[in-house]
């Protein structure tokens, strides 16, 4: 539980400085609920105080200082010198804004040149975008506020997407703000595909659907790179991370030429492709644009959470947007596991790696071996310099927690909804049947394995209740499977999982039960039809019998145990549940004595059970 709680329900259309017109509370965990809310604005206009500020990325900083010349900005190019020079002027309300990676450069020359006990007492630290701490992992120096963030007596946290951290600091020292909304804050058109491949090449092979520019959200330059060859698109950027070994940009090959380093006004293509780096922080200014998420299951580092980076991703457009899809595909499993079970899952594994490494490091010690380092135990522990001993980093553990459960909601379209649905998103549910012509020509499974498939997607497609497709999109499952495969059709329509299992979907164990299932629902339709036709007492010929018989077998497609329709007798009128039935004889209209039976009472209470 935080110091306090405090929630605000207010309009999506509601700024912070009308929630806070004094400034950001200080001491303060702020779920501000929605992106382009003008917390980062509202704290550079807000002269009572000097602020450090980091955020997720370099892109956030040029676009602030485009903004607001008067600020301060430090990453990568910004040397030590260059900071002593931002700290040695004093300016009423000063301004700096740093990546994460930047607060160390700023404290070592803030120590070095006296100030540091000044910025611990007097500056505000604000954490902006809190939740990339956990959720960019990969980035080596993503922790460093948090090595001076508690040393701070001003400080706040604030995000649209926060993540609950489990440093039991947060809740013991701030108060917790969050902001909920009394609508929904814009429509979701969650795309469940057959194939993600499939179905944006198909969306960008049909820009003419669209009419302004389309902002594509995927985190994999080699995907984009696969994307754009297919299609065949020429008018579009790429922008993606270039580090300092350019594995980004040698992964473009040729279309390197497309790769733009910073997203802006008035150079936006058709198409604009973006990585992760651009998830977060900047803002996207694009009359009538559609944004577009792509997930793919098959891809890890693709998966995203839809409440978390897909928010913040769709969050980048400033203007209404023409349309938000988010295409993904699923592993059509109903299991998840709670962030609760997830956290008590690693902080065991933590505590186990922690525990067995230290023990090796005494026994190590002891005999003068020097120890190697441990991958595994890095992803949770920090090791001290001096004696080699790891201790628990609960923000690190806290980036494996947060990795694992995004993953989790992409078990089932289902929980990818919910997350949009709990990010305050109206999600319109889709299917495409789009693929690939090469995905088409793939050899096909065994006929067993792809009727499991084929029935159990089935199953899947009704319990979803997916109704109706895009409007560019396709067939339905239950339309894609009946044509290429009848009989998984047959079996959803007539088997119950139960007995699918049973037979272990065995083709001819299974249309014969299909065959016995059809028969038995085609058997009631003709006792309708017999009660009608032959009545108690009354003979009829054998001749006329089976003639009606076989009428009645042929309209109602009643077939035998090979799947052909069943040839017709006078005696089957007397099988179990017809009628019972006696020997006679009857004379035809030429004074002849046939072969007849009389009807000597009906059996109907005696049909067959389903």
């Amino acid at each position: 539980m935080f110091k306090a709680t405090t929630t605000y329900t207010v309009s999506p259309q509601t700024k912070l400085d009308e929630i806070f017109p004094d400034g950001l509370p200080i001491g303060a965990f702020i779920d501000k609920g929605r992106c382009a809310i003008g917390a980062t604005y509202g704290e550079i206009i807000n002269k009572t105080r000097s602020t450090l500020i980091a955020v997720p990325n370099i892109s956030i900083l040029l676009n602030k200082q485009a903004s607001h010349p008067e600020i301060d900005i430090v990453y990568g190019e910004k040397g030590y010198e260059d900071v002593v020079a931002m700290l040695s002027v004093y300016k009423p309300g000063h301004k700096i804004l740093t990546t994460p990676e930047g607060v160390r450069k700023i404290m070592i020359a803030a120590q070095e040149t006296g100030r540091l006990t000044e910025l611990y007492t007097k500056w505000f630290l604000l954490l902006d975008e809190c939740h990339t701490f956990i959720s960019e992992h990969y980035r080596e120096g993503i922790l460093e506020p948090f090595d001076h963030f508690w040393n701070f007596h001003n400080r706040s946290l604030i995000s649209a997407t926060p993540y609950p951290f489990s440093d039991p600091q947060f809740e013991e020292k701030l108060n917790l703000h969050q902001i909920r909304f009394n609508a929904e804050l814009g429509t979701v058109t969650l795309v469940n595909a057959v194939s993600v491949i499939g179905t944006l090449n198909y969306l960008l092979q049909n820009l003419d659907k669209f009419p302004g520019n389309v902002h594509i959200f995927y985190n994999s330059v080699t995907e984009i790179k696969n994307a754009i060859l297919r299609s065949g698109i020429t008018d579009f950027n790429i922008f993606c991370a270039d580090d300092k070994d350019h594995k980004n940009l040698n992964k473009l090959g040729d279309l390197v030429k497309y790769f733009v380093s910073e997203p802006k006004d008035g150079i936006y293509k058709k198409v604009n492709f973006y990585t992760s780096k651009y998830f977060e922080g900047w803002d996207l200014y694009d009359d009538n644009a559609t944004v577009v998420l792509v997930t793919d299951v098959h891809k890890s580092h693709t998966k995203v959470g839809a409440s978390s980076k897909g928010k913040q991703a769709i969050g980048r457009l400033r203007n209404p947007a023409y349309q938000v899809i988010h295409i993904t595909n699923h592993n059509h499993s109903k299991a998840v596991k709670s962030l609760g079970a997830f956290k008590e899952e690693y902080l065991f594994e933590a505590n186990y790696l922690i525990k067995q490494y230290n023990e090796r490091v005494s026994d190590f010690t002891i005999k003068g071996i020097a120890i190697k380092e441990d991958e595994q135990l890095n992803r949770y522990a920090d090791i001290d310099k001096e004696t080699k001993l790891a201790t628990l980093n609960l923000m690190k553990l806290d980036q494996q927690i947060n990795e694992a459960a995004n993953n989790e909601i992409y078990n089932h379209i289902s929980y990818i909804q919910k997350d949009w649905e709990d990010a305050f998103f109206n999600v319109k549910l889709q299917y495409s049947d789009k693929k690939l012509e090469t995905e088409t020509k793939i050899k096909r499974k065994s006929a067993a394995v792809q009727l499991q498939e084929d029935y159990l997607a089935l199953l899947t497609f009704k319990r979803e209740q997916e109704e109706s497709t895009l409007f560019f999109i396709g067939n339905t499952p239950e339309q894609q499977i009946k044509s290429t495969n009848p009989t998984a059709y047959l079996a959803y329509q007539h088997l119950d999982e139960a007995t699918m299992l049973k037979l272990k979907y065995n083709i001819k164990k299974v249309q014969a039960a299909i065959i016995m299932k059809e028969n038995i629902e085609a058997e009631r339709k003709l006792l309708k039809l017999l009660k009608q036709t032959f009545k108690v007492g009354e003979k009829y010929t054998n001749k006329y019998i089976k003639s009606k018989l076989q009428e009645f077998y042929n309209q109602l497609n009643i077939r035998d145990e090979n799947g052909k329709i069943r040839v017709a007798t006078a005696t089957q009128l007397g099988e179990r549940g017809r009628f019972e039935i006696k020997d006679d004889k009857l004379s035809n209209n030429k004074g002849q004595r046939e072969s007849a039976l009389l009807i000597v009472r009906p059996q109907f209470e005696l049909k067959m059970a389903a």
